[in-house]
């Protein structure tokens, strides 16, 4: 009996080592150095491969196979055999770093531009992306010309179409001052795909919309415009109904220019000041720190200023964050970046029926 239990035992686990081999190695496609030139010409380059690839092991742990291509123009760049964890096992697939490369290969024969600045880093592979920071809109259409310039020079170099990241970052007041970056209307693309002038006009615009900036360097046609397909608009129900799931469409009025956030935080504390504003609230102070009295009754206190209340991170680090005040008393918000409020907890403040997106 207890033989045949090693015996039992002893299949059992070449049985497991089995199926642990088919688990973790079933999804790897092995490339050769064919398999690899077969890649670069989708690039739209033609290189030299080189004969063997060199083993790098990345943050995880996984050895990631690095191929070396050299083209006639002196320039090289990696196709990377990356190796790392898929859903249920072991894959892999074949990256390159051709445009981070290509763009440090040409990066002193490129212009000096006012705004854009290349961020390049070697080591086994290029990383670069370029960068630039705007904080008006006549800012924001000089970084959009020098994008423009710079495809230009890509073309007069020889790197026509060549395809690198970019943001344009936005500097607005309330950017850096909790440890989350607010990063609304920093413009994110790539130099081989043009955005239009209105699409990133209309992203500086909501921003400034929704924490109450400013307008004064926009006009109300090019508001219009950004706001023409903008669904996070908010309305007030004029209706009866008490649960949300009721409210008839045609008793909401939508403001025209007062928007909710359009990552679906809510209503801004900016906002917040403007329509108790046109509610007829006794609100004294303005859009960046106010002060009114409550549906309860209560006196509360908000402030874009109010930024040093304690919180306790996810991951258990310390952090400084938003705010406000009941009656004098601290009341922390639902995270410590979050400046703005559901629609749910400024009913509960001032008895509004506020949407924050179209009702259909």
């Amino acid at each position: 009996m207890k033989h045949k239990y090693t015996a039992c035992l002893r299949y059992a686990l070449t049985l497991l080592v089995a199926l642990t081999g088919v688990i973790t190695t079933g999804c790897v496609t092995e490339y050769d150095r064919d398999d690899i030139a077969e890649y670069v010409r989708g690039l739209g380059v033609d290189g030299v491969v080189s004969d063997s690839y060199t083993v790098v092991e990345d943050e995880k742990g996984y050895d990631d196979r690095y191929w070396t291509v050299t083209l006639d123009n002196g320039l090289t760049f990696h196709v990377i055999d990356d190796y790392g964890w898929g859903m249920e096992s072991v894959s892999n697939y074949l990256r390159d770093d051709y445009s981070e490369s290509a763009l440090a290969f040409i990066a002193d024969s490129l212009p000096e531009f006012k705004y854009l600045r290349f961020v390049i880093e070697s080591g086994d592979e290029y990383s670069a992306h370029i960068t630039a920071s705007y904080t008006t809109p006549d800012e924001l259409k000089a970084c959009r010309n020098e994008l423009a310039a710079l495809r230009v020079a890509f073309t007069d170099l020889g790197f026509d179409g060549l395809s690198v990241r970019y943001t344009l970052e936005y500097m607005h007041p309330l950017r850096n001052v909790t440890d989350y970056v607010i990063d609304d209307a920093d413009i994110f693309g790539f130099t081989d795909n043009e955005k239009s002038w209105d699409e990133m006009l209309a992203e500086y615009i909501t921003t400034i919309l929704d924490y109450r900036y400013d307008t004064s360097l926009v006009t109300e046609e090019q508001i219009d415009a950004a706001l023409a397909d903008y669904e996070m608009r908010v309305g007030i129900y004029r209706g009866d109904a008490v649960d949300r799931e009721l409210y008839e469409p045609e008793k909401i009025e939508y403001y025209d220019d007062i928007i909710a956030n359009k990552y679906y935080y809510g209503i801004s504390f900016g906002s917040l000041y403007e329509i108790l504003r046109r509610e007829g609230f006794d609100v004294s102070g303005d859009a960046w720190h106010y002060s009114f009295t409550g549906a309860d009754g209560s006196v509360y206190e908000i402030s874009y200023d109010f930024i040093d209340s304690l919180y306790t991170d996810y991951d258990y680090t310390p952090r400084d964050g938003y705010y406000y005040l009941r009656d004098g008393e601290a009341q922390t918000m639902g995270a410590y970046f979050h400046n703005h409020f559901t629609v749910r907890e400024i009913e509960e403040l001032t008895g509004l029926k506020l949407v924050d997106s179209i009702v259909e």
